[in-house]
């Protein structure tokens, strides 16, 4: 029979035969440490029960399930081997190997619910990348609720994903810095702390993620910080626009990194993990403003990297290992050999063609340790970049493979209100997760999908396909990047009514049709009652979407949102108003209030616009 496995194991021999599965599991340890055998014992016995199994004491007539870690017969990190027989006996190298052996069973068992014949059959298997994560944003104003984090780290151990980073700037309750974080619902540390535990019950590591130069306008806007901006007002952008705001904290100002050393200090405490990202990426205005002079002096690369190591010796006091983004060095490559030998650079890029070889090859001839950060391709589309998120996911893994990165971070970032719920990025997840664990650039985003129904979302229907092909839908559509036409259309319509009259109408009324259909498919999956809560994300961003083709179409009619026809735009008003209040009901079910607020401002955008104003957004 076939097996629909996450990540696909790298032996699978079916042999002859079937197990009868029943309902009762007794379990039996072998060289695995108490405490091991607790969590493991607990994990097993929630998970089983969701399946419709009992995990019984009582040997007799129960499915005997082994459980050993024998470094001797499985010599692979994190590495397991099962067979299924009349016992299942799962041998694996350490704690992490068992439990991923026991992911493997629990998937197996989710293959065959309906007949609970389990194919005998031997599995050898070993993950190709040791380090495998997901980054979440939560600093752009949606922070998920602890029910929904967990939820999130349970489906991640699912597919043996075993690094989490949530990306802060601003969310964690500081204790004297309230007015940075007042209007939002941060994490606090006893929050953080009970998360991190939770994680590291499903050997997932969290690792704290906090942004320390730049990135940093929640806090420069305030009168309090303000003083520590690089340009506290604005600066050029490279995309030549300006920010209106202060972003980056100056290396010219010396109160920058006491206030660093303060917050690093409160934090990271908090997480039981050795590493630490501190950011450091993005540092658009520097040498802009106060560093100005400093940078004429020794060079914008030097002063870059002399804030960076001052960073860098704050973390190293807490935690053993300093990750940080790598875009600025890559900007100076020789100064890339000055970095300290035990930092850990994150290479990141997001279009599918990104020279993620290129950059690789600059840290591993400098002995530098690096992982490779693809992204998910769902911020600033509504209903994701399908195509490029694959295609991105597969270059930077084929370069780490290539170069010997020490793991892989897929990104998932929330820029302009974070307006995509979370259903859509389960294919970045989910892709990243099998093709880091058993890399071959032939691996079926088809299988990836099914997989993803049964083991995420836990369905036979193909939500999942449904996801994917929406997020195909911007090829259709003139090429914009890090997003999709129809949000930057919706979000910025004063900046784009050239650009407007590229589509064809043809064009236009085809994606128009297919976004429809798909609201019809989705109309008919939310009979299932197990799937109501993801159909009504999936098609609540469906709807966003529609509206920023109707965005399209207004200005090709009136030339601009302002012109457009007082009746005609009444109608788009309500319409997107009823989406909103839905948008709405949907977020605070699985999100914090604090954030909601924010988004729905940038989303309402296009409304002030039509009065005549120009809101300024921070992305």
């Amino acid at each position: 029979m076939e097996l629909i496995l996450i990540p696909y194991p790298k032996v699978v021999k079916q042999c002859s035969g079937y197990v009868g599965l029943g309902t009762r599991i007794a379990t039996t340890f072998y060289q695995v440490a108490p405490n091991s055998v607790d969590k493991l014992t607990k994990f097993l016995g929630q998970e089983l029960r969701r399946l419709g199994f009992e995990l019984s004491m009582d040997r007799t007539e129960a499915l005997i399930l082994n459980l050993s870690v024998n470094p001797d017969v499985v010599v692979d990190q994190q590495g397991y081997k099962m067979f299924v027989e009349e016992e299942i006996s799962i041998y694996a190298n350490d704690d992490v190997g068992l439990f991923y052996g026991v992911q493997t069973l629990l998937q197996l068992f989710r293959n065959v619910a309906e007949t609970k014949q389990l194919p005998k059959l031997y599995i050898h298997d070993y993950p190709d990348i040791l380090n495998r994560g997901v980054m979440l944003d939560i600093s752009r104003d949606r922070i998920p609720k602890m029910d929904t984090l967990k939820v999130l780290v349970d489906k991640l151990s699912h597919l043996k994903i075993n690094q989490l980073q949530l990306y802060m700037e601003h969310t964690f309750a500081y204790k004297n810095h309230r007015v940075v974080w007042e209007e939002y619902s941060p994490l606090t540390a006893e929050e953080v702390r009970e998360l991190d535990e939770y994680c590291k019950e499903r050997h997932i590591e969290l690792v704290p993620n906090q942004n320390t130069f730049g990135h940093m306008a929640k806090w420069l806007i305030h009168d309090e910080y303000k003083y520590l901006a690089e340009a506290p007002d604005g600066f050029e952008t490279p995309w030549d626009t300006k920010f209106l705001q202060p972003f980056s904290l100056s290396p010219a100002v010396p109160e920058s990194i006491k206030l660093v050393d303060e917050i690093l200090q409160e934090l990271l405490p908090n997480f039981s993990s050795n590493k630490v990202n501190i950011g450091c990426d993005e540092t658009f205005d520097l040498c802009q403003g106060k560093s100005k002079e400093l940078c004429e002096k020794i060079g914008k690369g030097r002063v870059y990297l002399d804030f960076l190591l001052k960073v860098y010796n704050i973390a190293k006091k807490h935690k053993q290992t300093v990750m940080f983004w790598g875009d600025i060095i890559e900007n100076h490559p020789e100064l890339i050999e000055e970095l300290p030998k035990d930092m850990i650079a994150m290479v990141w890029g997001y279009e599918a063609d990104h020279p993620f070889d290129e950059k690789c090859k600059l840290y591993e001839q400098s002995n530098i340790s690096f992982y490779v950060c693809p992204g998910t391709s769902t911020w600033n589309s509504f209903i994701g970049r399908s195509k490029n998120c694959i295609e991105n996911i597969k270059n930077a893994i084929s370069a780490a493979k290539k170069y010997h990165a020490n793991g892989v971070l897929v990104t998932d970032w929330g820029d302009h209100g974070h307006s995509q719920h979370l259903p859509f990025s389960w294919i970045g997840f989910a892709y990243m997760a099998a093709l880091s664990w058993n890399y071959t650039l032939d691996d079926s985003i088809e299988k990836v999908l099914r997989a993803i129904d049964i083991h995420v979302f836990e369905t036979k229907e193909e939500i999942s396909n449904v996801i994917f092909e929406l997020g195909e839908i911007c090829d259709r559509l003139p090429y914009t990047p890090n997003g999709t036409p129809f949000f930057y259309t919706f979000l910025y319509p004063e900046n784009v009514m050239n650009y407007a009259q590229k589509f064809r109408q043809k064009t236009i009324e085809d994606v128009k049709s297919s976004l429809n259909k798909s609201l019809l498919k989705l109309e008919k999956l939310k009979e299932n009652n197990n799937l109501k809560e993801v159909v009504e994300q999936i098609a609540n961003n469906v709807k966003l979407a529609i509206m920023g083709i109707r965005t399209i179409e207004l200005l090709i009619k009136y030339g601009t949102i302002e012109n457009v026809e007082d009746k005609e735009w009444e109608r788009f008003e309500k319409d997107l108003e009823d989406i909103l209040e839905e948008y709405s009901r949907i977020w605070l079910r699985l999100n914090r209030t604090g954030g909601l607020k924010q988004s729905l401002e940038k989303l309402r955008r296009i409304e002030r616009v039509r009065r005549g104003e120009r809101p300024y957004l921070v992305f």
